[in-house]
């Protein structure tokens, strides 16, 4: 990872670390671009989604209709890191837990900015990705993204409890067209949104 990745990666793992808005420390950020190296040797990153013109079934309900108002589409999706790095995480937490901490926090940032690139080769005009458990949705819909997709083939399980693993795995649903955007203006959560009401946004927290 060169520098200007990890520039745009620094806001969103300081968010992580809970430094919302933080200016940068020469230590801590010494030991995130540490920890980031370890991380890039242990990822396996992979990506499983699917296109479907008419929403699945289990998208006919509160709060997927709003967030799928007026597109013309929707790709349901998997992604994840790989079990190298819980491997990692859980290797190090015996060692050192700051780095063990830092590197789980690398590591959700990572899976992000990973999935955002590869959503690029998609299509144009996507939203954000709305994961079950967002937004008044449950969590237990994961269920059904995984009757879908069987993320199995790339190594993602679902627990009895709906916990993916590897941990550091997501599954959700991305509008195809429509208003949800990585905006405020026109996002259903924008009344309730703890980001806006501490003067950052979810999609770009380093930023005001």
């Amino acid at each position: 990872m060169n520098f200007s990745e990890l520039d745009l990666l620094r806001p969103q793992i300081y968010n992580y670390l809970g430094f919302k808005g933080a200016k940068p420390s020469p230590e801590t950020d010494l030991l995130i671009g540490s920890c980031m190296a370890d991380l890039e040797k242990a990822a396996q990153f992979n990506y499983l989604y699917k296109i479907f013109e008419t929403p699945p079934e289990f998208l006919n309900k509160p709060p997927y209709l709003d967030f799928l108002k007026d597109s013309r589409g929707v790709i349901v999706s998997v992604m994840t890191l790989g079990i190298g790095v819980d491997r990692l995480v859980s290797r190090l937490s015996y060692t050192d837990m700051t780095r063990s901490a830092v590197t789980d926090c690398c590591a959700s940032a990572y899976l992000e900015y990973l999935s955002d690139g590869f959503e690029k080769g998609i299509g144009e005009n996507l939203s954000y990705r709305f994961c079950p458990g967002y937004g008044g949705s449950s969590v237990n819909d994961l269920k059904y993204i995984f009757d879908i997709l069987r993320p199995e083939k790339i190594g993602v399980t679902l627990s009895s409890s709906f916990f993916m693993l590897p941990s550091k795995s997501m599954a959700g649903v991305i509008a195809i067209g429509g208003h949800a955007k990585k905006s405020c203006k026109d996002c259903f959560m924008a009344k309730s949104c703890n980001y806006l009401k501490e003067g950052h946004k979810c999609y770009d927290p380093g930023r005001r």
